[in-house]
Formats: structure tokens, C-alpha cells, sequence
């Protein structure tokens, strides 16, 4: 296949073209000028894929991204796809040099001492050295800017014209112009976060960064040993003191940038806590003998979870901001460009991990004041005044007036901003910080132009102009000559606006002689099309991509770091991007916002799932291109009540069964979600249970006779041993309820396959997860869209047995139970809805009892208990039936499936062991200690209601005749290490301890996925009844 042939099928195929004809000029200046190329038509060079090339480097470069943003969502296109990608980022990689030529000034060839003890680990250091073992220095905090372009220019600077008067003729904004894109202020907030990140100008030395040239977010760590034990909290948990960061710089922009930047730091802490408590090589203490110890592991979490910190800030970068960028988020595309991804072209790999310097040139372009909203100029405006204690603004031109005023206090763990105060713990509040977010949210920021600059910012850009002619900055001309872009020919060619155009030709009378950094700043900007989103001028949309690359690819930490080994596993799996978390392949800021501020983003806001993107903007645009999204976000702004960031927490058996008895004032959500799974309000379902109950007998016999089936199918033999080895729970215990529905009860087909099988077990534990379990507002969307699709699934294979049934009866014979149905309600879409609601979400709740009440039963201490088991299942009685739910019972006590739940106070205030809860109050019930402090193990509190495969009959019939099975095999024990336990950890959340459990991809899940025994012989003592 070729370019031709493909666009065609993308013209048919894809909701905006890549390709128009008015394209075909840009070929024909690529082959006219491929070595100068006109970024209004094509951007650069060539790209070779496989036996044919394509011209391009792109049309345009929205047409590349387009193009392959397109591609992607069809499996026999995305080779291709990733191939123009590989092509793409080769080519901006290679843009500046590695490592860089020149230097504004000579870089000092020393790093800082390593740790004296050499770690099994990596880890960033302090001030940013030793990040490359090749070049230790490169890149390193307290060092040269480089240059990228030597300038040719030959003007006198005295000949240049006045910066302020540059400034009032080309910069300062006539009026406010909205963003084109949509794009909202808080995108430019995490720009400033991504700026003050890598470029931070020593005011005695300005050729020196005091920063790094990493996205190691050192505006929250430091850029010095000093500055990082100042926000360190060194306890031994390898947290950050609350809500601090390092760059006191952050106090003087608007407050949307610190309020991200806190949400950051909170981050640190959460990963900190989880590395902590999963504790994955279990060298982690919580007492120490010395000192030294406590420091030493402080300084592993501490690390590590800086790192993983690190990973979420680059996957934001790369997910949320860049895809803003390129109108991948405005148009629905979950792609995304993987600048640090593995490629090959012929033998040598693209570098990475290469290291970076960030330039001056690059220091120039990003300072993009003309965006500031409405709002935030007028922040702006009040915080210079009250700063510099004048009303009067244009007097601000001595720099150390700034200076002077700059200074804040030492200790970071009493710096605020916004007037915000912080609680005696020393954190903000939250209905603060998500106050200032969704406001910038909701503004819309200001537009990429000529004159569009707030006159508040005067000072700050003529400073700006007058240090890049001290830094001997390149001309526009050079710099467009050094991306390889074709030099313009005019001012009017520049930007083509009269009044523009004819201001900077009197001001710099030959466009050879234009600036580089009032070039970048008042170039015509592009206009919103498909792949373009941020809309800078052109030769600022070139460079941004450029240097995304260079920061993300040329990070060791970012890349040839970026593994399990040194982030631990669950930190590495825990910022990997979710391309169906409903956010349109960003939701890595998403996820931050629904994980540290919960009561303020509620699940499916679009103010969390878009937060670069004005609401009212994103949801007109969705309309227009998938209307049928739209109904699936809430679209108003969050609203905030008094008291939802308040949990009271109940221990007591008297308050907990009080918080799960009264539905009036505690509504539990399950019906409401359920509704939300199958579309429509519950049916009576009662007749579900009415047909399942009669046949008690029959369902106890086939658990049994299954759990035999499975044990015998799925066990592996040791090399040269006699004993015998099956996962118990992944491959019986979890399928037994999963084949019980699809063979008996809904004629699902499942094939004899290992795959399948546990594709189903997946799909009905999120069924279960969502209804029961949903307390992470960023898992959410994912279970919701996994449910639905589990349901429509059901039902459609339901309705299809039911439908056929006057014309195969065979078919119908092979689902015996769906013909009783049928018989008591001939509504064959009631009959899918009941069926699925009573026994599919109920599934994996009932097989977690099960695991758990194995589990309780195989440690060593409990061998007589586990006898008394094996004898009364033999019996076969009903009162030896009684007993063994007896000790069922005993074990779900101590050990209960759901260690606890939440609910929030509704309609009425409500006081519950002389504790008064207040409306939209959230009360954790919490089971675990409730069982624990109970006289009574008779009675233990579930948690999970009798619903489904939960019915009380139901349990405690067929539950003893599985347990009986399992625990009756011969020489059954535990198999040796880690393969024998569960995989959990336990959690103290508001002071009450939640049990999670980590799965084979190191997802934090609620129930166990795998427990591993030993048998000597698959042959027990009891016997097995037929059905």
C-alpha cells in the first residue's frame, strides 16, 4: 500500500481528512526546496517507509499527526502509523545537537558526590548530575545554557531599536482575543510548571541555569542538597513534608500553577505511602535500630518515589499537554506521539538517554504571556501591586526592585499563595486548590498574537528582549535557517497583518535584522485545524515539538531508567497512561485530580476528564464530531458543599451495622449503578432467585463435581517430585461461579480455553467492582464502559437463546435453566436484564469468600479446624452442614471479603455513637475491626448484602461442599515463598486499615488473583454427587 492508496480510505474512513488537495502545493514546494521549506505548506524533508518514501515531514505537520492520530485506530494501518512516528521523531530529535556545541558560557566539569554506600537502584540526584555516566556535568543544575544557533547577524546592537518602544508597537495587548482552540488557563499553568521546571536564570550570572535540564521537578525537590532536605520530612516513610515545594517563583504566577504544583507533592507522598505498604522486596521497617537505618531506607522510598513522580509529571507532559497541543484531546483521538519509544532505522538505534542542555533559544520562546486569561491578568495587575507596594506599574524598570521583592521566607513549609491558610497538619484545603483549578478550567486563555501581551508585563518583556541581545541572541531568519525552514522574505510574509507588519519594518527596517525573541512572539499564529491545537506562531509550533522530544528522550530516567526495577513495580505500572479512562488518551492529570482531590472531582466531570480545555468549548465540539459522547460527562462546574471533605470513621459493631442498616440517611449506591450498567431501571429480579432456590441440591452438586473437573485439569506436576501443584484460586475458585453462569444458567459460550476463561472472570469482576466497589473515581470510567459492554454482551446472547427457540430446540435444551425463565416471564429482555443483575455482580464476591475462607483454613495452626471440615462435608448432613457455615463464618469474621465501605450522609443529619454526622458527611464503616472486636463470631458484619450468589441459602450450601473438596485433598498445603500467600497489603486510610491486592500486571486490585498448593494426591476422601 501506498501514500495514494491510503487517502482514499481516509477521506471514507476518519471524521477529519489528513490530506486535501489544496496540499498538493506543499509537495511541490518540498521537491522544489526540501532544503528550505516553507512551513505555511510543508515543514521539512524526507521520510523513508519500507520500499517507497513519503514526502514529507509533513503537510504541515498537523497533517503528519493527523495522518497518523488516523491511522492508528485501524489495526492494518498502525504499522504504518508507527513507522511515519519512528520518521518523526528521528527527524525533531536530530533538529539540535547531542549533546550541544556551544555554550553561553564554559561549563564546569563537576557533579556532586554520590551516595557513600553504592544502591542496587538508580536515582536522581539532588542538583541533576551524573545523569548521563558518559558526561556527569551535562545538563546539571548550576550550569551554561547552551546555544544552539551562532548568530551571523552583523547590526550594532545600539542600532536596535528601544525595547520599550519594540514592546508598545508589537507586543502590548490592544484587547483580550479568546484562544482559538479552546484551550484553557490551566494548560498555561502546567506550562508554567514545565518552564520553571528546566530554566531558571541566575540573576548575577545570566548565562548560568540554576535549574536542570530534566523534567525531574525539581520546582518541587530542589536544585541543591540544601533545598531538598528542606521540604524532606526524613521519618524513614521517605515522604515530603505536606503540601511544600522547593521554588519559592511558583508564590509570584497565577495560583493555578502552585495549586498543580501542590497536587504534585501530594502525589509524592501517595506513591511514597504505597511503596511503603506494599513494601515489594520486604526490606521495609517501620522501627530502626540506628539512625543510619531510618535514613538510608527514608532516602530508597524517597527516591524511588520521586521517580515515580517524575513518570507522572512526563506522562501529563506527554499525554495531557502535548495532545492539547496537538488537538488530539479536542478531537477525540486517544493516540498519541511516543517520543520515547525504541526505533531502529537499519542497524543503529535512535539514542536515548543521551542527556539535554536546555538553550537559550529555547528560554526565549517559552514565555508565552500574550495566553494570560482575563482572570489571570487581573491577578496579575493586584499581586504586582501589593508586591511592589505601588498602584503604579509602568514605573517597574529597575531589576532590583524585583529582586528585592521576591524574597520569601526560608522555610518552605510557610509559604503560601492566593491568601490561601494552611491547617494545622500544614496542608492547604482542598476546596481551595480545587477552587482555583476549576476556575482556570472554566477561563478561556488568551491567544497566540502579535500585540496581545498584558501591559502588567511590560517590565517583565523588555527585560526579556533586552537579556536576549545581551545573550547575542540569533535572528529569526537564523533560527528558521537552522530548523531547516525556508527564510522569510518580508515582514508582510512574517505576519501578515498591516499594522504589524508595517510597525516592525519601521522599527527594524530589514526583516534579517527581526529579533529572534519578538519574531517568535509576534508571528502570525496558526489557525485551529486537525493536529493543531496550542496554535502558536508557525515557527514557535516547530520548535515546541523539538524540544518535547529532547527533555523526554534525552532523560536516562525517562527511558533507559524507566523500569519496574527502580520505580518497584507498582510505581511503574502506576503512571502508565489508560487510553480508555474516558479523557481521550490524556488522563494522567485526570487521574491526579480525581486521586488527591475526590470530594471536589466527582466521576465523570468534565472538568477532570479535559482540564486543558474551556468545558463550554470541549462539549460544543463533541457535539459536532461524537454527539454520542456528550451525555456520557457532566458538564457543570463541580459543586462544592460544606462537609465533604470530612470522614468520620465507626470501629464499633453497634456503628457499623447502624451505618449499613439505615438506607434512608447511608443509601448504599448499588442499584443506581446497576441501572447504570444495564440501561434502565432494575426489573424485579426476584424470580431469578424463585427458579434458582428449588434447584439448591443440583447447583451444591455441580460446584462440587466442577471444583474436581478444575483441579484435576488445571494442576502441574514438579520436576522429579511427587507432589502435585495448582493455583487454587486463579484456576478454581475464581472460574467456579464464571462457568456456573455461562454453562448453566445463561448459555454464554465459553471456550476451553485458559484465556477466555479468565477474560470472562475479569469482565464480571468489574461488573462487581463497579457496582460494590467503586471507590476510585479514576478507575470509574473504565469499569463503567467494561460493564456495559459485559451486559450488552450477556444480554444479547440471552435474548438470542430465547429468540430461537421456536425454531431450534435443540438450542433451547442446552440452557435448561433460561426455559424455566421463560415459562415464569415470557419477556425475553426482562428475562437478560433480571438474570444478569442477580448473579453476575455478586461473582467475584462470592469467589473472594471463598479464597479468603481457604486462605484462613490452610495455615498450620488451624489443622484441626480444617479436619473437622473435611469430616462434617463427608457426612453430608444438614446440621454438619450448619457447622461447617459455622466456621465459614468464623474464618469471613476475621478475615472478611470487604474490610470496609464508605457512605456520605444524605437528606438528614443523623448521630450515630453520640457522634452527630452531618449532611454530605462521608462515614467510613469499617467491617474488619468491627468483626475484631466483636464477642459474637456467629454473626459477623459482610458488608456485601444477601444478594446473588451471596443469598444466604445459597452460600452456605454450596460453599461448605467446595471448601470440603479442596481442603479433603490429600497432603493439601501451602506452596513454598511467596506463591503460597496472597499478594496483599493493607492500607491505613483516616485512620481505619483497608486490605488491597496486587495482580500479575502489579494492578492494585480488591480481591486475590492467585494462590498457589500443594497436593500429594488429587483423590479425597469425599464423594462426589450426581445431578
Amino acid at each position: 500500500m501506498t501514500l495514494l492508496d491510503l487517502i482514499p480510505y481516509l477521506h471514507k474512513h476518519t471524521r477529519n481528512t489528513p490530506f486535501e488537495f489544496s496540499d498538493v502545493s506543499g509537495y511541490v514546494d518540498a521537491l522544489m526546496h526540501h532544503t528550505s521549506l516553507d512551513d505555511r505548506k510543508l515543514l521539512a524533508g524526507r521520510f523513508a517507509c519500507g520500499t517507497y518514501e513519503i514526502l514529507t515531514q509533513s503537510v504541515q505537520i498537523e497533517s503528519i499527526v493527523t495522518l497518523m492520530s488516523r491511522l492508528s485506530t485501524h489495526p492494518t494501518l498502525a504499522p504504518f502509523s508507527d513507522t511515519l512516528q519512528d520518521a518523526l521523531v528521528e527527524r525533531l530529535y536530530k533538529d539540535l545537537p547531542h549533546p550541544p556545541s556551544t555554550y553561553l558560557s564554559i561549563p564546569q566539569n563537576t557533579t556532586t558526590e554520590t551516595m557513600a554506600n553504592p544502591v542496587k537502584y538508580a536515582y536522581r540526584s539532588a542538583d541533576g548530575s551524573n545523569y548521563v555516566p558518559l558526561f556527569p556535568g551535562l545538563g546539571k543544575a548550576n550550569s551554561p545554557y547552551s546555544r544552539s544557533v551562532p548568530s551571523t547577524n552583523v547590526t550594532l546592537p545600539a542600532t536596535l531599536p528601544d525595547s520599550g518602544l519594540v514592546f508598545d508597537m508589537l507586543m502590548r495587548r490592544e484587547a483580550f482575543v479568546p484562544h482559538p482552540g479552546g484551550i484553557s488557563a490551566l494548560f498555561f499553568a502546567f506550562a508554567n510548571l514545565v518552564i520553571h521546571t528546566v530554566f531558571h536564570t541566575k540573576r548575577s550570572d545570566p548565562t548560568i541555569n540554576l535549574t536542570s535540564s530534566y523534567l525531574d521537578l525539581s520546582i518541587i525537590y530542589g536544585d541543591n542538597q540544601a533545598q531538598q532536605d528542606s521540604v524532606r520530612n526524613k521519618d524513614g516513610r521517605g515522604r515530603l513534608y505536606e503540601d511544600v515545594f522547593a521554588d519559592s517563583r511558583l508564590l509570584h504566577v497565577p495560583p493555578s500553577a502552585a495549586a498543580l504544583l501542590v497536587l504534585l507533592s501530594r502525589n509524592h507522598n501517595y506513591a511514597a505511602q504505597k511503596i511503603l505498604e506494599i513494601n515489594e522486596y520486604g526490606t521495609y521497617k517501620t522501627e530502626f535500630k540506628t539512625d543510619a537505618q531510618k535514613l538510608a531506607q527514608d532516602d530508597e522510598i524517597f527516591n524511588r518515589a520521586r521517580l515515580v513522580n517524575c513518570g507522572y509529571f512526563m506522562q501529563i507532559t506527554l499525554g495531557d499537554y502535548v495532545g492539547a497541543i496537538l488537538g488530539l484531546v479536542r478531537d477525540g483521538y486517544a493516540w498519541r506521539l511516543d517520543t520515547l519509544s525504541q526505533s531502529r532505522k537499519s542497524h543503529d538505534p535512535l539514542p536515548r538517554g543521551e542527556g539535554n542542555v536546555v538553550s537559550m533559544e529555547f528560554n526565549l520562546m517559552y514565555r508565552w504571556h500574550a495566553t494570560l486569561s482575563e482572570q489571570d491578568t487581573e491577578w496579575t495587575e493586584n499581586h504586582f501591586k501589593e508586591l511592589f507596594e505601588t498602584e503604579d506599574l509602568s514605573n517597574l524598570t529597575m531589576p532590583h526592585k524585583i529582586k528585592n521583592a521576591m524574597i520569601t521566607d526560608p522555610d518552605p513549609r510557610r509559604w503560601t499563595f492566593d491568601h490561601l491558610q494552611r491547617g494545622p497538619d500544614g496542608r492547604f484545603k482542598d476546596s481551595d486548590l480545587a477552587r482555583i483549578l476549576q476556575s482556570a478550567t472554566s477561563c478561556r486563555a488568551g491567544a497566540f498574537k502579535a500585540r496581545g501581551i498584558p501591559e502588567v508585563l511590560r517590565v517583565i518583556e523588555v527585560l526579556g528582549i533586552e537579556q536576549a541581545r545581551r545573550w547575542g541572541a540569533c535572528s529569526m531568519n537564523d533560527y528558521r535557517r537552522f530548523t531547516g525552514l525556508k527564510p522569510f522574505a518580508s515582514f508582510e510574509e512574517w505576519n501578515p497583518d498591516k499594522k504589524i507588519h508595517t510597525a516592525a519594518a519601521a522599527l527594524y527596517k530589514d526583516i534579517e535584522n527581526l529579533e529572534l525573541y519578538v519574531g517568535l512572539h509576534a508571528e502570525e499564529a496558526k489557525k485551529p485545524m486537525a493536529g493543531a491545537g496550542l496554535c502558536p506562531g508557525y515557527t514557535m509550533s516547530r520548535a515546541i515539538l523539538s524540544d518535547a522530544i529532547c527533555l523526554t528522550r534525552g532523560d536516562r530516567f525517562l527511558t533507559l531508567e524507566f523500569t519496574p526495577l527502580n520505580l518497584t513495580t507498582w510505581g511503574y505500572n502506576d503512571c502508565q497512561l489508560d487510553p480508555e479512562d474516558g479523557s481521550c488518551g490524556g488522563g494522567m492529570l485526570t487521574k491526579l485530580l480525581f486521586r488527591t482531590l475526590p470530594a471536589y472531582y466527582p466521576p465523570r466531570s468534565a472538568y477532570a476528564h479535559f482540564p486543558f480545555l474551556e468545558p463550554k468549548f470541549m462539549r460544543d465540539t463533541m457535539r459536532e464530531s461524537q454527539p454520542e459522547l456528550v451525555k456520557k460527562y457532566n458538564w457543570m462546574r463541580p459543586v462544592i458543599h460544606a462537609n465533604v471533605e470530612d470522614v468520620v470513621v465507626f470501629k464499633t459493631v453497634s456503628g457499623v451495622r447502624a451505618v449499613l442498616e439505615d438506607q434512608v440517611v447511608f443509601p448504599a449506591a448499588y442499584a443506581q449503578r446497576l441501572e447504570e450498567v444495564v440501561g434502565r431501571k432494575c426489573v424485579d429480579r426476584c424470580f431469578v432467585i424463585k427458579m434458582l432456590l428449588p434447584d439448591l441440591y443440583k447447583w451444591t452438586a455441580y460446584f462440587e463435581m466442577e471444583t474436581q473437573r478444575l483441579i484435576e485439569k488445571r494442576c502441574f506436576n514438579f520436576v522429579e517430585r511427587s507432589v502435585q501443584s495448582i493455583d487454587i484460586v486463579r484456576d478454581v475458585i475464581n472460574m467456579l461461579p464464571v462457568h456456573w453462569i455461562c454453562e448453566q444458567l445463561a448459555g454464554l459460550p465459553l471456550r476451553d480455553d485458559v484465556k477466555d476463561e479468565r477474560r470472562q472472570y475479569e469482565q464480571f469482576s468489574d461488573v462487581c467492582r463497579y457496582v460494590f466497589l467503586n471507590t476510585e473515581p479514576w478507575n470509574e470510567w473504565r469499569l463503567r464502559e467494561s460493564s456495559v459492554q459485559t451486559f450488552n454482551e450477556f444480554a444479547d446472547v440471552v435474548e438470542d437463546h430465547l429468540g430461537s427457540w421456536l425454531l431450534d430446540s435443540e438450542r433451547s435444551r442446552r440452557v435448561p435453566f433460561l426455559d424455566k425463565l421463560y415459562a415464569e416471564n415470557h419477556n425475553a429482555e426482562d428475562i437478560a436484564f433480571a438474570l444478569f443483575s442477580e448473579v453476575v455482580p455478586t461473582a467475584a464476591h462470592w469467589s473472594q469468600a471463598l479464597a479468603h475462607i481457604v486462605n484462613f483454613y490452610l495455615d498450620d495452626s488451624r489443622a484441626q479446624e480444617r479436619a473437622w471440615i473435611v469430616e462434617l462435608t463427608a457426612l453430608r448432613t444438614r446440621r454438619a452442614n450448619m457447622q461447617v457455615a459455622a466456621l465459614v463464618r468464623a474464618a469471613l469474621a476475621t478475615d472478611p471479603p470487604v474490610w470496609g465501605v464508605y457512605r456520605t450522609a444524605q437528606k438528614t443529619d443523623r448521630s450515630i455513637d453520640a457522634v452527630n454526622i452531618p449532611v454530605n458527611t462521608t462515614v467510613f464503616a469499617s467491617i474488619k475491626e468491627a468483626n475484631a472486636s466483636a464477642k459474637n463470631t456467629n454473626n459477623p458484619i459482610f458488608g456485601i448484602g444477601q444478594l446473588g450468589l451471596l443469598e444466604a441459602n445459597f452460600f452456605d450450601s454450596t460453599i461448605p461442599r467446595v471448601l470440603g473438596k479442596i481442603l479433603a485433598l490429600k497432603g493439601l498445603k501451602r506452596a513454598p515463598g511467596r506463591s503460597g500467600k496472597f499478594n496483599r497489603f493493607v492500607e491505613t486510610v483516616h485512620g481505619a486499615t483497608q486490605q488491597w491486592y496486587l495482580n500479575s500486571r502489579s494492578d492494585v486490585v480488591p480481591w486475590p488473583e492467585s494462590l498457589v498448593v500443594e497436593v500429594s494426591s488429587l483423590l479425597c476422601e469425599l464423594k462426589t454427587q450426581t445431578y
